[in-house]
């Protein structure tokens, strides 16, 4: 078996640039890039390496068959079609058979390597289920750690049964099934070099396809951050990290962190009880750590800012007064204003202003406008008369009214003309009083902390407000680690919102 090495990355310290330096070194070196794999369970982070090791050595996606999160990995050792696998429609189906409301894992949750704990209806007994084979305990162990006494271990083992028998005649894989198989059945490759990137964060199931690739590979390098290990609630066992390697290298500058986000950060690390001491310095800046006892007295008028909190809840809470005090912002990937209706109101303005537009813009604009009832823009039938349109000319508003339909007044506003709701109208109002232009990328970002693990921006906002499970858990380590990894994402400025709640974590 190969020697394995284990790196580990504190924030900042560019973790994924010494990993991309060891692909550059194997490929000088005269190995093919299919001989490198690049595996982890974070979407995030295989993209970012496959992005950068193409762009860097000049080379494609196909070129590196093996830069592929650990399921993707099963996925394609075992040969899979998307058809092969359970889909929206079979968890239905299935539910349908149990008289159980059930959908299935989420989507995002799925393809991220997590499986997330589920607390009610159907779908809470397929997430104990799929999270027992994802922790390799059994489904007694799982059932009692749940503690979900909404549910009962006897339809548990009945949903099983069920689960089994469908996937059997129906040939269909679950997601686990594909790293589960792959581990008994798959034939992993043998490669030069294995990366396993982000491993703090792999499940024991994970692990154990990581150790099967491990066992065909010549080099062997485990790179993450055990304080950074945020996934516990998923299945995690950051011991298998700390025990996996004991030739340890640890990155010692941070390129990120500044002189004071730095020492606030490493006093809190220091309150996880089980970890691995890294000393490592910051950056040359001092930068600005500030503490406010109300999220009203902090000035977002310019600059990026990135918001995080502990739970979805509060991003909602933090969504709802960014909106009532006129500031666009990003969450959960996707702008406070629909990138779609931004688009049909610029392309209206623009034929107010006199300009035209292109066909792919005049069908934006038609799909986004009335058609029917008081103060429809199109005629009826409107949208098939754009099919005889040449798609390389551009089309002014009075080509436009003449030829396809359009019959909403040029002078009327955007907002009326779109018929956009009053909510939203008044928001998009108060944002172009501030000078946002709603086209742009949103400047402000509100996320959990777990969503934000491996990003950074110029300012962070920590929010400390919890629950009263978080406050109470017996794996306060968990809270320690998330809440350094919150910090740890400041570029230039943090500030601590320090929360009035009733239950909140103290920094």
């Amino acid at each position: 078996m190969a020697q394995r090495k284990l790196l580990l990355g504190p924030p900042g310290c560019g973790k994924t640039h010494q990993l991309l330096q060891k692909v550059k070194t194997a490929l000088e070196s005269g190995v093919p890039p299919d001989r490198i794999g690049f595996v982890s369970f974070s979407r995030k982070a295989v993209q970012e390496a496959r992005d950068r090791a193409a762009e860097a050595f000049g080379l494609t996606e196909r070129d590196l068959p093996y830069f592929k999160t650990l399921h993707a990995m099963g996925f394609h050792l075992l040969g899979l079609q998307s058809s092969d696998v359970m889909s929206q429609a079979d968890w239905q189906e299935l539910g349908r058979e149990l008289g159980l409301d059930i959908n299935g894992v989420d989507d995002r949750s799925a393809k991220d390597g997590l499986i997330l704990p589920v607390s009610y209806g159907g779908d809470a007994y397929i997430s104990i289920l799929e999270r027992a084979r994802m922790r390799c305990v059994s489904l007694q162990q799982e059932f009692s750690e749940a503690s979900n006494y909404s549910l009962s271990f006897s339809m548990l083992e009945r949903t099983a049964s069920a689960l089994e028998i469908y996937k059997s005649t129906f040939g269909k894989l679950s997601f686990v099934d594909m790293i589960d198989l792959a581990v008994t059945n798959g034939n992993a490759p043998y490669l030069d070099l294995l990366i396993i990137d982000e491993a703090q964060d792999l499940t024991p199931l994970q692990w154990k396809l990581a150790n099967v690739m491990a066992e065909r590979a010549t080099e062997v390098v485990i790179a993450g951050d055990d304080d950074q290990a945020i996934h516990r609630w998923a299945g995690v066992d950051v011991r298998l990290f700390m025990e996996c390697s004991t030739n340890i290298e640890i990155l010692k500058q941070s390129y990120r962190l500044p002189i004071s986000v730095h020492r606030l950060s490493q006093g809190l690390v220091r309150r996880i009880s089980n970890r691995f001491d890294k000393a490592f310095l910051p950056t040359t800046r001092e930068g600005r750590v500030d503490q406010l006892m109300s999220p009203h007295n902090l000035d977002l008028s310019r600059g990026s800012f990135t918001i995080m909190t502990r739970t979805n809840s509060f991003v909602r809470e933090w969504a709802e007064m960014l909106r009532y005090n006129g500031y666009m912002f990003e969450m959960y990937g996707n702008s406070s204003v629909p990138r779609k209706l931004a688009e049909a109101v610029d392309a209206w303005r623009r034929l107010q202003a006199g300009g035209a537009l292109y066909l792919g813009e005049v069908k934006a604009l038609y799909t986004a406008m009335p058609k029917l009832g008081d103060g429809a823009g199109l005629t009826r039938g409107a949208t098939k008369l754009l099919a005889a349109l040449d798609p390389e000319r551009a089309y002014s508003y009075e080509m436009l009214s003449e030829n396809c339909g359009l019959i909403a007044p040029k002078d009327r506003g955007p907002l009326s003309t779109l018929r956009v709701g009053n909510d939203m109208s008044a928001y998009i109002e108060a944002l172009e009083r501030r000078g946002e232009y709603i086209l742009d990328k949103p400047r402000i970002k509100v996320s959990t902390m777990h969503a934000m693990k491996g990003g950074e921006d110029e300012n962070i906002v920590v929010d400390t407000s919890s629950t009263k499970g978080c406050v109470f858990s017996p794996f306060q380590d968990d809270e320690h680690r998330t809440f350094y990894v919150g910090v740890t994402r400041a570029k230039s400025s943090l500030t601590i919102i320090n929360s009035s709640k009733k239950y909140r974590y103290m920094i």
